[in-house]
Formats: structure tokens, sequence, C-alpha cells
């Protein structure tokens, strides 16, 4: 690995959330446990590697995988990636301090530690980037890959490369990487993760840096991002997104390549609760064929690509809020019970040519209810957070870039 870099300046400059004594209490109890392993480092880090190594080869399998061996096989991922954290040894502040910045929420390692147990969140994308890596070397001896606001285990990489070793299917020679994320916590873990997982010559720099600023002195030719949460509120995924997009090169690619944000109308119910009552998890392949008939469709209120960001208006309001247009919906006027239905957004991920995040494989893919949303029916006490409208409106939404992105509406 060829440097580190610090900005902590971009760390300091908003108001800590308070955090509960008994909680980091709780937290240091749990990850000093984890160093009173007897294993000596090598064998410890030999066992974190092959759990790397044996998850990313089932991921990568041409055959399907059972969903229980998959589970398993990333709790062990997750439970020897959390050792190499505790042996960070972040501060309580370091690993516990949650605030919202200027594009977004910014989640402290302690709770974003979880997304690598997210199994087909990191499929979707693992499939997608190992397939444009291989694209991209046929017509290129080496490639340069920029993954910003990583969290502290880089979880769509960094298992990935830890299979490219073992396997030799790429060099360090062929693929360089740059992990970038704002929290000083997740540096400190990556930078124990990367050494533990041996991964340093892949590695060309982690940086600690506001994403949203970042400037990377090289071409990138793959930007991988994945800032979301589900109904595409709280995170700064568009804003990191529209600004690092210019640092592709011209035939750059960005996974997920298209991220298409859709409505819909359903009876809460029979989407969120009935549908799931004779299934073992929830993905898209066991959603109930009654429940999705169910829904009243509205279409797709934002596309995410490389050609809408780069083409993207920011529309800048009188108190300075800056907002993207996004598109119009008509609502249906032949629904006789709109009235009783809620609201929901739910987003569809295209990671790379055919692999996918789709609808309930992962949280930030769940459908979102938004209770301030009305349609031919008026709440009891109208509050200003509400949106009343009636059937057969047309609804333009627009998306705030603001601490806590997510969508509006107003009537045409």
């Amino acid at each position: 690995m060829k440097t580190y870099s610090s900005h902590p300046k971009a760390c300091l400059e908003y108001a800590e959330p308070h955090i509960d004594e008994l909680l980091k209490h709780s937290i240091r109890t749990q990850l000093e446990s984890l160093l009173k392993s007897k294993l000596t480092t090598e064998q410890r880090q030999q066992v974190l590697q092959k759990s790397f190594v044996d998850t990313m080869t089932l991921v990568l399998s041409n055959t399907q995988v059972e969903h229980l061996k998959l589970v398993n096989a990333f709790e062990s991922m997750y439970d020897h990636a959390v050792q190499s954290m505790a042996l960070a040894q972040l501060s309580q502040e370091q690993l516990t301090r949650q605030y919202v910045s200027g594009s977004g929420l910014i989640m402290s390692p302690h709770n974003c530690k979880h997304t690598i147990k997210d199994v087909y969140r990191i499929q979707g994308y693992a499939r997608g980037i190992d397939q444009a890596i291989e694209s991209k070397l046929k017509h290129s001896s080496s490639i340069t890959i920029l993954y910003p606001a990583c969290g502290p285990f880089a979880p769509l990489l960094l298992p990935l490369l830890s299979y490219y070793k073992e396997s030799t299917k790429f060099t360090s020679k062929q693929v360089n990487v740059i992990l970038v994320d704002v929290h000083p916590g997740a540096i400190l873990s990556l930078q124990q993760l990367v050494k533990d997982l041996q991964l340093g010559d892949y590695v060309l720099r982690i940086e600690e840096a506001d994403a949203t600023q970042y400037h990377p002195t090289e071409s990138i030719d793959i930007l991988v991002l994945e800032a979301m949460q589900h109904g595409f509120t709280k995170e700064g995924q568009l804003s990191i997104a529209k600004h690092l997009v210019q640092f592709l090169t011209i035939d750059g690619w960005m996974i997920p390549q298209n991220v298409s944000v859709k409505g819909m109308m359903v009876i809460g119910e029979t989407e969120f609760n009935q549908q799931w009552k004779d299934v073992d998890y929830s993905h898209s392949i066991t959603i109930n064929k009654s429940a999705q008939q169910d829904r009243v469709e509205l279409g797709e209120i934002l596309s995410i690509n490389k050609s809408t960001l780069l083409n993207m208006q920011e529309l800048e309001l009188q108190d300075g809020v800056k907002v993207i247009p996004a598109n119009q919906i008509t609502l249906p006027s032949n629904i006789q019970d709109m009235n009783k239905r809620i609201f929901a957004i739910y987003m569809h991920i295209n990671t790379f040519a055919d692999e996918s995040v789709g609808q309930y494989d992962s949280g930030i893919t769940h459908p979102r209810p938004d209770m301030t949303f009305y349609i031919d029916v008026k709440p009891r006490d109208i509050e200003h957070t509400h949106f009343v409208a009636n059937s057969g409106d047309t609804v333009q939404f627009y998306y705030q870039l603001t601490g806590l992105p997510g969508f509006i509406s107003a009537k045409v």
C-alpha cells in the first residue's frame, strides 16, 4: 500500500449526538472480548482471509447456493472482520460517533459494520463488479477503482480482492483501488483490515475525506458506490455520485449502472405483513404474486446513472436549499380504494450487466412507506409536512440535496 492521507477537519464541523454511556460500555465490552482470542496473529489472519475467500467463492458460483449456506458464510466473514476492527483499538468516539453532514447521514463504524452481513446486497454488487473488472481488463492492462463512503470494511470490494489474491484471477498490477471515507474510525478499521487481509498491494490509497468534495488525482475506470437507505433517503448517494461521476474516464463505468426509484400505492397490511407470513426470509423471489397484483404502480420517480448524473440540473430555492427535479406522475383515477392505500417508494438497483439488487433483497431496497402522502383523503389534523392530492392529479417530484436527503412532492 502506497499512502494514507488524512483530512481531519472534514469530520469536525457538525455537532455530535449524545451517545448513551451504557451503550458505550456494552460495545467496548463486546469488542474487548474479541481480543482474548488464543490464535496467533498469523493464524487469525489466515482464518480471516479464508472466511472472505470462501464467501466470495459461493457468491461468484454459477450454481444456485442455498440461502442458509450463504447466511452462514457471511456471518463468519462478519465475525472475523469485527475481530480485526477490535484490534484497530478505536476510541469510544471513533467507534460510536454518528452525525448528519451537509449531504446526509454519516453512520458510525459500529452501526455500519453490519453491512458486510447483507447477503444479497453484496452478492448483487460483487458479481457485477467482478464482471465489470473482467470486461475492462480485456482492453487494458490495469484499471483504477474508486470506492467512496466505503465504511470500516469496504464490503463491496475487500472480499472480492481477497478472492482475486487467493485465486490469482486478477493481480495487484491489474487492479488498483482507492478507498475513501470521511469517518476517522472507519479509516482506522480499514487500515487494520487491509493489513490483516494482506491486500496492501491492491490498495493504492486509503483516504479520509468527504466524498462530495474529494478530487482523485487519477482517472477513474470504475466508480463503486453504495451510500443508500431504503426509499433513497438519509444518506448522500446522489450528492456523492453527482460529484464523482466527472472523474470517470470517457468509457468509465459507475456501479451501480442504474438505480431506478419507483412509487406505488399499497394496502399496508398486505404489502408489509401478510405476504411474508409463509416464507423464511424476504427477497424479490419470495414476493407473493397476489400481493404484487394488489399494488397500484405509479411509475418511475427518478433514474440515477452515469448519463442522468452528467445531465442533472440543480434548482436552488430562496433559502439556499438545492433540489433536483425528478419525474412527474399522474395519479390513476380508477382505483376505488385509493383512500385506503399507502404511498411507498422502492428501488431496483442494476449493478452491472444482468446483476442486480431487487426489492426486498436488501434493507436498502425495501419499500419505504410515506405516511405524509395522502390521496383522496385528508388527515384529521393537517400538518405542514403532509401532501394531499386527488386521483387524476399530476404530481411533480423533487429530490432535496440536504443533510436529510429525500423526495418532496408538489401538485402541478
